[in-house]
Protein backbone atom coordinates (compact mmCIF):
# COMPACT_ATOMS: atom_id res chain seq x y z
CA UNK A 1 0.00 0.00 0.00
CA UNK A 2 1.38 3.40 -1.01
CA UNK A 3 1.71 6.04 1.72
CA UNK A 4 4.02 8.32 -0.25
CA UNK A 5 1.82 11.42 0.14
CA UNK A 6 1.83 11.14 3.92
CA UNK A 7 5.56 10.46 3.91
CA UNK A 8 6.21 13.46 1.64
CA UNK A 9 4.36 15.79 4.00
CA UNK A 10 6.22 14.29 6.97
CA UNK A 11 9.54 14.99 5.25
CA UNK A 12 8.48 18.54 4.37
CA UNK A 13 7.36 19.12 7.95
CA UNK A 14 10.68 17.80 9.24
CA UNK A 15 12.61 20.06 6.87
CA UNK A 16 10.87 23.19 8.13
CA UNK A 17 10.33 22.32 11.79
CA UNK A 18 11.72 24.88 14.22
CA UNK A 19 11.52 23.91 17.88
CA UNK A 20 11.97 27.57 18.88
CA UNK A 21 8.88 28.65 16.96
CA UNK A 22 5.89 29.33 19.28
CA UNK A 23 3.11 26.76 18.84
CA UNK A 24 0.62 29.27 17.44
CA UNK A 25 3.10 30.35 14.76
CA UNK A 26 4.21 26.81 13.94
CA UNK A 27 0.58 25.74 13.58
CA UNK A 28 -0.01 28.38 10.93
CA UNK A 29 3.29 27.59 9.21
CA UNK A 30 2.79 23.81 9.17
CA UNK A 31 -0.80 24.27 8.00
CA UNK A 32 0.51 26.41 5.15
CA UNK A 33 2.79 23.53 4.12
CA UNK A 34 -0.24 21.23 3.72
CA UNK A 35 -1.61 20.23 0.34
CA UNK A 36 -4.84 18.71 1.63
CA UNK A 37 -7.06 18.59 4.69
CA UNK A 38 -5.44 15.23 5.56
CA UNK A 39 -2.18 17.12 6.01
CA UNK A 40 -3.95 19.89 7.93
CA UNK A 41 -5.01 17.21 10.39
CA UNK A 42 -1.42 15.98 10.69
CA UNK A 43 -0.17 19.53 11.29
CA UNK A 44 -2.69 20.26 14.01
CA UNK A 45 -2.46 16.86 15.67
CA UNK A 46 1.32 16.95 15.98
CA UNK A 47 1.28 20.38 17.60
CA UNK A 48 -1.46 19.26 19.99
CA UNK A 49 0.75 16.33 21.00
CA UNK A 50 3.61 18.75 21.69
CA UNK A 51 1.45 21.09 23.73
CA UNK A 52 -0.09 18.21 25.71
CA UNK A 53 2.94 16.02 26.36
CA UNK A 54 5.89 18.41 26.23
CA UNK A 55 7.50 16.79 23.18
CA UNK A 56 10.45 19.02 22.29
CA UNK A 57 12.00 17.38 19.24
CA UNK A 58 10.90 16.75 15.65
CA UNK A 59 9.70 13.17 16.19
CA UNK A 60 6.06 12.47 15.36
CA UNK A 61 3.96 10.90 18.08
CA UNK A 62 0.56 9.23 18.28
CA UNK A 63 -1.85 9.16 21.21
CA UNK A 64 -3.03 5.54 21.36
CA UNK A 65 -6.23 5.19 23.35
CA UNK A 66 -8.87 3.57 21.11
CA UNK A 67 -9.24 -0.19 21.46
CA UNK A 68 -11.76 -3.00 21.24
CA UNK A 69 -12.82 -2.48 17.61
CA UNK A 70 -13.53 -5.67 15.63
CA UNK A 71 -13.26 -7.71 18.81
CA UNK A 72 -9.52 -7.09 19.13
CA UNK A 73 -8.11 -7.41 22.66
CA UNK A 74 -7.38 -4.24 24.66
CA UNK A 75 -3.88 -3.48 25.87
CA UNK A 76 -3.30 -4.93 29.35
CA UNK A 77 -0.32 -5.61 31.59
CA UNK A 78 0.19 -9.16 32.82
CA UNK A 79 1.61 -10.31 36.14
CA UNK A 80 5.12 -10.24 34.67
CA UNK A 81 4.71 -6.57 33.76
CA UNK A 82 4.46 -7.25 30.00
CA UNK A 83 2.04 -5.44 27.71
CA UNK A 84 -0.16 -7.26 25.21
CA UNK A 85 -3.10 -6.10 23.10
CA UNK A 86 -4.10 -3.84 20.21
CA UNK A 87 -4.78 -0.13 19.84
CA UNK A 88 -7.06 0.42 16.89
CA UNK A 89 -6.68 4.04 15.74
CA UNK A 90 -3.13 5.34 15.20
CA UNK A 91 -2.98 8.50 13.10
CA UNK A 92 -0.25 8.88 10.43
CA UNK A 93 0.96 5.42 11.35
CA UNK A 94 3.33 5.10 8.38
CA UNK A 95 5.61 7.84 9.78
CA UNK A 96 4.95 8.10 13.53
CA UNK A 97 8.03 7.24 15.58
CA UNK A 98 6.71 7.14 19.16
CA UNK A 99 3.48 6.00 20.73
CA UNK A 100 1.83 7.31 23.89
CA UNK A 101 -0.14 4.24 24.90
CA UNK A 102 -2.90 3.98 27.47
CA UNK A 103 -2.74 0.71 29.41
CA UNK A 104 -5.79 -0.57 31.27
CA UNK A 105 -8.98 1.26 32.09
CA UNK A 106 -10.48 3.43 34.76
CA UNK A 107 -8.59 4.56 37.84
CA UNK A 108 -5.93 1.85 37.36
CA UNK A 109 -4.94 2.98 33.87
CA UNK A 110 -1.54 4.51 33.09
CA UNK A 111 0.41 5.73 30.07
CA UNK A 112 3.72 4.63 28.60
CA UNK A 113 5.80 5.85 25.66
CA UNK A 114 7.00 3.19 23.22
CA UNK A 115 9.46 3.90 20.38
CA UNK A 116 8.59 2.38 17.02
CA UNK A 117 11.53 -0.04 17.23
CA UNK A 118 10.35 -1.54 20.55
CA UNK A 119 10.66 -5.34 20.61
CA UNK A 120 7.22 -6.93 20.36
CA UNK A 121 5.63 -3.83 18.78
CA UNK A 122 4.23 -4.03 15.26
CA UNK A 123 1.88 -1.99 13.09
CA UNK A 124 -0.83 -2.79 10.61
CA UNK A 125 -1.21 0.09 8.15
CA UNK A 126 -4.44 1.04 6.41
CA UNK A 127 -5.52 3.97 4.32
CA UNK A 128 -8.63 5.92 5.20
CA UNK A 129 -11.37 5.16 2.71
CA UNK A 130 -13.13 8.18 1.27
CA UNK A 131 -12.50 10.62 4.12
CA UNK A 132 -8.97 12.08 4.46
CA UNK A 133 -7.57 9.51 2.01
CA UNK A 134 -3.96 10.73 2.32
CA UNK A 135 -3.94 9.83 6.03
CA UNK A 136 -2.92 6.34 7.11
CA UNK A 137 -4.70 4.93 10.16
CA UNK A 138 -2.88 2.03 11.74
CA UNK A 139 -3.33 -0.58 14.42
CA UNK A 140 -0.68 -0.91 17.09
CA UNK A 141 -0.04 -4.53 18.10
CA UNK A 142 1.83 -5.31 21.33
CA UNK A 143 2.98 -8.83 22.12
CA UNK A 144 4.64 -9.25 25.52
CA UNK A 145 6.28 -5.82 25.41
CA UNK A 146 8.40 -4.85 28.39
CA UNK A 147 6.71 -1.88 30.01
CA UNK A 148 8.77 1.27 30.56
CA UNK A 149 8.14 3.51 33.53
CA UNK A 150 4.68 5.11 33.42
CA UNK A 151 4.48 8.72 32.31
CA UNK A 152 3.32 11.34 34.76
CA UNK A 153 0.25 12.42 32.81
CA UNK A 154 -2.45 14.53 34.43
CA UNK A 155 -5.83 12.87 33.94
CA UNK A 156 -7.51 16.27 34.16
CA UNK A 157 -5.30 17.53 31.33
CA UNK A 158 -6.10 14.42 29.30
CA UNK A 159 -9.81 15.22 29.54
CA UNK A 160 -9.01 18.58 27.98
CA UNK A 161 -7.00 17.07 25.12
CA UNK A 162 -9.95 16.90 22.67
CA UNK A 163 -10.46 20.66 23.04
CA UNK A 164 -6.73 21.28 22.57
CA UNK A 165 -6.73 19.08 19.48
CA UNK A 166 -9.72 20.99 18.09
CA UNK A 167 -7.94 24.31 18.73
CA UNK A 168 -4.82 23.16 16.91
CA UNK A 169 -6.72 21.71 13.94
CA UNK A 170 -8.65 24.93 13.42
CA UNK A 171 -5.57 27.17 13.64
CA UNK A 172 -3.67 24.85 11.27
CA UNK A 173 -6.62 25.02 8.88
CA UNK A 174 -6.43 28.82 8.91
CA UNK A 175 -2.76 28.57 7.92
CA UNK A 176 -3.77 26.27 5.09
CA UNK A 177 -6.61 28.50 3.88
CA UNK A 178 -4.35 31.56 4.10
CA UNK A 179 -1.81 29.77 1.88
CA UNK A 180 -4.64 29.27 -0.64
CA UNK A 181 -5.05 33.05 -0.85
CA UNK A 182 -7.98 33.59 1.52
CA UNK A 183 -7.30 36.91 3.25
CA UNK A 184 -10.06 36.17 5.77
CA UNK A 185 -7.98 33.30 7.11
CA UNK A 186 -4.89 35.51 7.48
CA UNK A 187 -6.95 38.09 9.38
CA UNK A 188 -8.45 35.38 11.59
CA UNK A 189 -4.99 34.04 12.46
CA UNK A 190 -3.96 37.50 13.64
CA UNK A 191 -7.09 37.82 15.79
CA UNK A 192 -7.47 34.35 17.24
CA UNK A 193 -4.15 32.47 17.40
CA UNK A 194 -2.71 33.87 20.61
CA UNK A 195 -5.92 33.80 22.72
CA UNK A 196 -6.78 30.28 21.52
CA UNK A 197 -3.35 28.61 21.68
CA UNK A 198 -1.27 30.64 24.13
CA UNK A 199 -4.00 31.60 26.59
CA UNK A 200 -6.17 28.45 26.12
CA UNK A 201 -9.23 30.67 26.39
CA UNK A 202 -12.53 28.82 25.98
CA UNK A 203 -14.29 32.04 25.01
CA UNK A 204 -11.68 32.74 22.34
CA UNK A 205 -12.00 29.20 20.98
CA UNK A 206 -15.76 29.59 20.67
CA UNK A 207 -15.27 32.93 18.92
CA UNK A 208 -12.84 31.30 16.47
CA UNK A 209 -15.22 28.42 15.82
CA UNK A 210 -18.12 30.78 15.15
CA UNK A 211 -16.00 32.77 12.71
CA UNK A 212 -14.88 29.64 10.85
CA UNK A 213 -18.42 28.26 10.78
CA UNK A 214 -19.79 31.49 9.31
CA UNK A 215 -17.00 31.71 6.77
CA UNK A 216 -17.32 28.21 5.35
CA UNK A 217 -21.07 28.71 4.97
CA UNK A 218 -20.55 31.84 2.88
CA UNK A 219 -17.59 30.71 0.75
CA UNK A 220 -19.05 28.41 -1.93
CA UNK A 221 -15.88 28.64 -4.02
CA UNK A 222 -14.16 26.35 -1.49
CA UNK A 223 -15.40 23.37 -3.51
CA UNK A 224 -13.51 24.62 -6.56
CA UNK A 225 -10.39 25.99 -4.87
CA UNK A 226 -9.61 23.58 -2.02
CA UNK A 227 -8.63 20.03 -3.10
CA UNK A 228 -11.08 17.45 -1.80
CA UNK A 229 -13.20 20.02 0.05
CA UNK A 230 -16.56 18.34 -0.56
CA UNK A 231 -15.13 15.01 0.59
CA UNK A 232 -13.09 16.21 3.58
CA UNK A 233 -14.89 19.30 4.88
CA UNK A 234 -16.32 17.25 7.73
CA UNK A 235 -12.85 17.36 9.34
CA UNK A 236 -13.49 21.04 10.04
CA UNK A 237 -17.17 20.55 10.74
CA UNK A 238 -16.41 17.76 13.23
CA UNK A 239 -14.16 19.99 15.33
CA UNK A 240 -16.55 22.91 15.07
CA UNK A 241 -19.30 20.65 16.38
CA UNK A 242 -17.09 19.55 19.26
CA UNK A 243 -16.57 23.17 20.32
CA UNK A 244 -20.04 24.55 19.64
CA UNK A 245 -22.15 21.63 20.88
Amino acid sequence: MDFSVEQSYFELWQKHYDATCPPKDWLAASGALAGSLSEVFMAGYQTAMRCQFGINDSAWAAFCVSEGADGLPPVVQDDAGLLTGVKTWVAAASVVTSFWVKVGRGSESFYVVLPRETKGLSLTLNRNKGFLPELSVGRLHLEKVASPAPQGVSKLALKQFPKLEASCILIASLGYFASQGYTWASDALARHSAPVIDERSDAALVALALDVQTWIKTAPELSARVPGWDRDRRLIEMYLGMILK
